[in-house]
């Protein structure tokens, strides 16, 4: 099944599906890149590994133990408790522990001599929420932004800080927009490209910078998203009935309601 919105899918949003959607999204924007990157460029995807705080995991033991008590009608019934010291309550044992996260980006190389011409990242829930993978994730951003390297930043998500470059530090220069992709180049230090972009709007044709002065390659980030869309099998995850697991304008729930209905999916 083709995706069904023009633009972005917001039900791909999902932040239990969102892993396996930037997996597959970084994994086909380096494919449709690399038929013009070489011989002279080629893309690699990395990773950026880190920690996330301590995440609550209950021990399905305790739930069942806690479900085999006694019947509501066995409490009715029990003798009055004697009046003195009560006794220990019972606690509920919460087992917390770190959990390492995976998040895939985007490397330009030279082939030559192997050097980062360009980065491009897609942020995900844990670099636009307070905590270790944000923590990162702004750092290196701002060491790319001081060094002689090309970013390219993506960010097709709603809900969360943001993060993005431009987005942090706009000061009400932008639009308000859905989503949001940016730019930045060594030789334009203080200027940023900067792509604003409604729900209701087809994902843009972009530029990516390389060296100077070799000429930016293009990104179709529309037909990458379809490709990913329609290779991952998301239509038979999504429940198109109920609404997604993201946030929406009353603007943007009509609109998304009223395009399922065309398309007979409600």
């Amino acid at each position: 099944m083709a995706n069904p919105f023009p633009g972005m899918n917001p039900y791909l949003e999902d932040p239990n599906e969102w892993g396996d959607v930037h997996t597959s999204l970084m994994t086909y924007i380096r494919d449709a890149l690399q038929p013009h990157l070489v011989p002279k460029y080629v893309a690699r995807l990395n990773e950026r590994v880190y920690t996330s705080p301590w995440q609550a995991r209950i021990p399905d033991v305790l739930i069942i133990e806690r479900q085999a008590r006694e019947k509501r009608e066995a409490y009715a019934l029990a003798l009055p408790v004697e009046t003195g010291d009560p006794p220990f309550a019972e606690p509920l044992y919460v087992l917390m522990s770190p959990v390492e996260e995976r998040e895939a980006f985007i490397e330009i190389r030279r082939a030559e001599d192997d050097h980062v011409v360009t980065v491009i990242e897609l942020s995900s829930p844990t670099n636009k929420t307070s905590g270790e993978g944000r923590k990162q994730y702004v750092r290196k951003q701002r060491e790319l932004i001081e060094s002689e390297t090309n970013l390219v930043e993506i960010d097709l998500l709603a809900l969360g800080k943001p993060t993005l470059a431009v987005a942090r530090n706009r000061q009400g220069t932008l639009p308000p927009c859905r989503y949001l992709i940016d730019a930045h180049r060594p030789s334009k230090r203080y200027l940023f490209e900067a792509y604003p972009i409604p729900l209701q709007e087809v994902l843009p044709k972009i530029r990516i910078p390389l060296n100077e002065p070799d000429q930016d390659v293009s990104l179709n980030l529309q037909s990458t998203l379809n490709r990913a869309y329609e290779n991952g099998g998301y239509d038979s995850l999504i429940d198109y009935h109920a609404p997604p697991r993201t946030l929406l304008s009353a603007a943007e729930a009509q609109w998304v309601d009223e395009l399922l209905r065309e398309k007979k999916l409600r």
